[in-house]
């Protein structure tokens, strides 16, 4: 099975027939966290992406920049903001966990595991996380889930098999069918066929909803600063099962920004510094939380400086950091430039096309596909994340008329 989420999911359908049990363009969309975005945290490109203007002005003074983090209150509820987070039962390990998304890389290593606490979900530049969630799946569920699937198989194969018997009895224009038009007719059927058979026995199951109705909380010093809480959950969510259909894998999607206290909206980019990760979940009716999982933010660094003469400075935002190469290049359109710049940051790249502030900035990978370029002033820009000869991270830049 591909490492790759789209790949997994189309590798589940390409064998089959046009009218497969999947639409692998919508299943993929809706792999994304079930909680929607709060209004007002995605309000600028520029401060959603990285937090460098907001926290740029928190810093005035000389204050503190943890201070914009929401304080402890002992009057709140388990799990709420300024809450301490060990007011929620710790859960059993095993059930739930965390892994870092980076390319889908993940799904190479122990599908059928739920991952262990304490490990290091990233070190990010941006103010946008997108674990995935990995859950055990409860027998129910799991039922539930192969029966669609099954229902859905049985479908295609009927529809496969009565398209074979109307084409045999009535060909087109009473043209008999050639034998490369029959063995195609059989082919659909067969392929049909073989979707029930792995629907029934070992194929990756899909479905929608979180029966444990989870939630990411990031806390300081153990107090809640963060959430995805939202009361409003997308029944679009979705999931993928391991081969044994023991576990299943969804991407999450959480703004790193402070959450909501009385008399204080939230909304806040969270500053530089280290976090712990939980989840918070539904067992037997309670709510419990398992983690932690750490988390480190960094500050934006200054744009860099030092660019030649004509290149489009004030056209094209880029990410902060150390600039180490501008070449120039050609393109079909014209000439136009090539750039290096040296940034840490696990999700350097990801940072970088927040803010071209395309409709991609809510790609969940920690870098866009290679060849994918963003349209920004009258240039096309593409954006890869690489690494220097001697280990540097570096986010690379082609720069291209439009």
């Amino acid at each position: 099975m591909s490492p790759d989420l789209t790949r997994a999911l189309h590798d589940a359908v390409d064998t089959g027939p046009d009218d497969s049990p999947f639409d692998v363009t919508s299943l993929t969309g809706r792999i994304r966290r079930r909680r929607t975005v709060r209004a007002g945290v995605r309000g600028g490109v520029a401060v959603g992406a990285v937090g460098a203007v907001a926290l740029g002005a928190v810093y005035v003074g000389g204050r503190d920049p943890l201070s914009v983090l929401p304080a402890a209150r002992a009057d709140a509820g388990p799990g709420t903001c300024g809450s301490d987070i060990g007011l929620l039962p710790t859960a059993d390990p095993g059930r739930v966990g965390l892994l870092p998304s980076t390319d889908g890389s993940w799904y190479m290593e122990d599908p059928s595991a739920v991952p262990p606490q304490g490990s290091h979900l990233g070190t990010l530049l941006g103010r946008a996380m997108n674990p995935v969630l990995v859950r055990e799946l409860s027998p129910g569920a799991r039922d539930a889930a192969v029966a669609e699937l099954v229902r859905s198989a049985n479908e295609t194969l009927a529809a496969a098999e009565e398209r074979r018997a109307a084409v045999m009895a009535d060909p087109p224009d009473a043209v008999p069918l050639t034998a490369g038009q029959v063995d195609a007719l059989d082919r659909g059927v067969e392929v049909a066929r073989q979707q029930l058979e792995a629907a029934e026995s070992s194929e990756r199951i899909s479905g929608t909803g979180d029966e444990l109705d989870s939630q990411i909380l990031i806390t300081h010093d153990g107090t809640v600063v963060a959430s995805d809480a939202d009361p409003s959950p997308d029944p679009g969510y979705s999931w993928l099962s391991s081969p044994d259909r023991s576990v299943v894998s969804g991407l999450t999607s959480t703004e790193l920004t402070t959450c909501a206290t009385d008399g204080h909206p939230g909304g806040v980019p969270l500053p530089a510094g280290e976090y712990s990760v939980y989840v918070s979940y539904a067992d037997a009716g309670a709510r419990t939380v398992a983690g932690p999982w750490s988390l480190t933010l960094l500050d934006m660094p200054p744009a860099p400086t030092g660019f030649p003469e004509g290149f489009p400075v004030d056209d094209v935002p880029l990410i902060g950091g150390r600039l180490v190469s501008v070449t120039p290049m050609a393109g079909s359109s014209g000439e136009g430039w090539s750039v290096v710049i040296a940034a840490d940051g696990d999700d350097a790249a990801k940072a970088a096309v927040r803010l071209l502030g395309d409709d991609w900035s809510t790609y969940p990978a920690l870098a866009p596909p290679p060849g994918i370029t963003f349209p920004v002033a009258g240039w096309e820009v593409g954006v890869t994340a690489s690494t220097s000869e001697d280990g540097e991270q570096t986010v690379v830049y082609s720069i291209l008329p439009d």
